[in-house]
C-alpha cells in the first residue's frame, strides 16, 4: 500500500499535490455545507473561493508583467485556497471585496517582500498579518471545523510524506498541542472537554499546508526542527503586545524569518556549458558559475527551468550536486524516462549558453566529520549522484576513508559515473539482474534482483560498525533501511529520489 502511495505521489509535483488537496477540500466543504455540517452556505463557499482565486490569479499575472517576472499560476491558486480556509466566506459586497484585497496582498508579497530574487514569507500568512493590521478582517481559521478534520488529516499526512517532513510535523504538533492543552487545563477545564476544544485548533492544516512550504523552510533538518519548535511555541502561547497579538500567521512569519537567516534565498545564474551521456538513460549537465558556490558534498540544489506547456511536475526541481565544493562549475546527473516530464524535456533541450536559475542549496546528506568512521554507501540507480560528490571531494582533499559502496542497477549498462568510480579506492558491490561480466579491481558483481538482508550481511560482514548512507528511489530506500535496521545498524542517513 505504501509503495502504491509513493508511486502516485511521484507522478505529481509538490505544487500539484497541494493544489489537488486544497481543491478536494474546497469541494468537500461545499458538500458538508449542503449537509448542514458547516456554519456557511454552499453558495458563500463557492463565491468566496472563486473571488479569492480570481483576484489572486489576475493580480499575480499583473504583478508578473509589472516586475518582468514569469507568473506562477499554480502558486497563486494555492495561496488563494489557503486564504479561503483561514478567512470566513461571505456573500456581502464588502466581505467579498476584502477577500479580493487579501488575495492581491498575497500575490504582491511574492514580488515586493523579496531579497535577492526570493520571497521571504509564506504569501497567505503575510497577507493575513497585513490585513489584520488594517482592521479590515481577521483570520478565523474555520478550516478547524470538526467535520473537515478527517480530510484535513489525510491530505496533511500525504503532503508531509511527499516532502519527507514528518519530523517537522511531529515536533510542531507535540509543542503546539501540548502547550495549548496545558493552557486550556489551567482554566479549570475538565480533561475530556479540553481534548474536545483541542480539536478546534487548526494544527493539521497549519503544519500540512503552510509550515511545510519548501520555499520558506531552512535547508537543514536540524534547522527545520528548531523552526518547528519555535513556531509551535508562538502558535500556542497567548502573547500580546499592546493591541498586537501573536496569531498563527504571525508565528509562521517569525519562522520564515528564522528560515531565511539559514537559507540561500537568491537566484543564482547557471550558464549551460555541456551535456555528457552517462548511460542510455542518464546524462550529466555542466553549468558555469560567475562565482564560487558554497555547499557541502552530498547536498542538492533547486533549479528552475521556465518552459511552455508545463505538466503537473511544474517548473522547479531539486537535484544532487555531483560537483566538488570549490569548483567553478556545478554538475547534475539526471535520469530520463520515456515519456519524460515537461521539465526534463526542456532540460534535455537546453542549448549551450542558456541561463537557468538555481535557488536553494541544502540537505543533510553530508559526510560525518569524524574521518575514522567506516561508511557504507548504498545507491539505487541515479541515487549514485550524491556519492559521486562525496567520493570526488575525499579524493580532492586526499582524505582516506573506509568506504564500501553497494550500487544497485537494473543492468550494468546503467552504471553511471563508471570511469570515476573505478578510479577511486573504494570497494564496490554491483547488484544487478544483468549477466554481463565486469572485470574491475575491487569490484564484485552480484547477480540478484534486489538487495536483501542476507546480501547485506554477506557482502559487508562488519555492517553494524558502519554509518550507512542510502540514496535512490523511495521503495529502494525504504527496503534498504528496513534491512539495515534488522541487522541492527544504528546510524542510517537517507536521500530520496522521487522520480519525475
Amino acid at each position: 500500500m505504501s509503495n502504491r502511495i509513493d508511486n502516485w505521489l511521484n507522478r505529481v509535483s509538490m505544487y500539484r499535490l497541494v493544489s489537488i488537496s486544497l481543491s478536494v477540500m474546497w469541494l468537500s466543504a461545499v458538500v458538508l455545507a449542503l449537509a448542514g455540517a458547516l456554519d456557511f452556505t454552499p453558495f458563500s463557499l463557492i463565491v468566496s473561493g472563486l473571488v479569492l482565486v480570481g483576484a489572486s490569479y489576475l493580480s499575480n499575472r499583473l504583478f508578473g508583467l509589472l516586475f518582468g517576472v514569469r507568473a506562477h499560476d499554480e502558486s497563486s491558486y494555492i495561496s488563494a485556497l489557503i486564504l479561503f480556509f483561514i478567512f470566513s466566506p461571505s456573500l456581502e459586497l464588502r466581505g467579498l471585496m476584502t477577500l479580493a484585497l487579501i488575495g492581491m496582498i498575497a500575490s504582491v508579497s511574492k514580488y515586493i517582500l523579496t531579497i535577492r530574487g526570493r520571497h521571504i514569507f509564506n504569501p497567505a500568512a503575510i497577507a493575513a498579518v497585513i490585513i489584520s493590521l488594517t482592521g479590515l478582517a481577521f483570520a478565523s481559521w474555520w478550516v478547524a471545523a470538526p467535520s473537515l478534520l478527517p480530510i484535513t488529516l489525510i491530505f496533511a499526512l500525504l503532503i508531509l510524506h511527499k516532502t519527507r517532513r514528518f519530523t517537522l510535523g511531529l515536533v510542531f504538533l507535540a509543542v503546539a498541542a501540548a502547550l495549548v492543552l496545558i493552557i486550556i487545563l489551567s482554566y479549570g477545564t475538565p480533561f475530556i472537554e479540553a481534548l474536545r476544544l483541542l480539536v478546534l485548533w487548526p494544527f493539521l492544516f497549519f503544519v500540512g499546508f503552510m509550515l511545510s512550504e519548501p520555499l520558506t523552510l531552512p535547508p537543514k533538518k536540524w534547522q527545520q526542527v528548531v523552526e518547528a519548535g519555535l513556531v509551535g511555541v508562538l502558535f500556542a502561547l497567548p502573547i500580546s503586545i499592546g493591541s498586537f497579538a501573536v496569531t498563527p500567521a504571525v508565528a509562521l512569519i517569525v519562522g520564515n524569518v528564522f528560515a531565511f537567516i539559514f537559507s540561500l534565498r537568491r537566484e543564482l545564474a547557471l550558464t549551460f556549458v555541456s551535456r555528457q551521456n552517462l548511460t542510455p538513460t542518464t546524462d550529466e549537465f555542466v553549468f558555469s558559475l560567475d562565482k564560487e558556490l558554497p555547499f557541502k558534498a552530498g547536498q542538492y540544489m533547486e533549479i528552475t527551468i521556465p518552459h511552455n506547456r508545463k505538466d503537473g511536475r511544474g517548473l522547479r526541481r531539486s537535484f544532487s550536486l555531483t560537483s566538488v565544493p570549490g569548483e567553478s562549475s556545478v554538475k547534475f546527473g539526471v535520469k530520463f524516462y520515456n515519456p519524460s516530464s515537461s521539465f526534463k524535456t526542456a532540460f534535455r533541450k537546453l542549448q549551450t549558453g542558456t541561463i537557468i536559475f538555481g535557488t536553494t542549496v541544502g540537505g543533510d546528506f553530508t559526510l560525518p566529520s569524524d574521518s575514522k568512521k567506516p561508511l557504507l554507501f548504498i545507491a539505487g540507480g541515479i541515487g549514485i549522484t550524491p556519492f559521486i560528490s562525496h567520493l570526488q571531494y575525499l579524493q580532492k582533499i586526499k582524505e582516506p576513508r573506509d568506504i564500501v559502496l553497494i550500487y544497485i542497477v537494473n543492468s550494468t549498462d546503467e552504471i553511471a559515473y563508471f570511469d570515476i568510480i573505478r578510479n577511486l579506492n573504494v570497494k564496490v558491490f554491483v547488484i544487478t539482474k544483468s549477466n554481463k561480466v565486469l572485470s574491475v579491481k575491487n569490484w564484485t558483481l552480484i547477480n540478484a534482483p534486489s538487495l536483501t538482508k542476507e546480501l547485506l550481511r554477506s557482502t559487508v560482514p562488519d555492517v553494524t560498525t558502519r554509518t550507512a548512507y542510502v540514496s535512490g528511489p523511495p521503495p529502494l530506500v525504504k527496503d534498504a533501511k528496513r534491512h539495515l535496521k534488522r541487522l541492527r545498524v544504528k546510524k542510517i542517513k537517507s536521500d530520496y529520489f522521487t522520480g519525475y
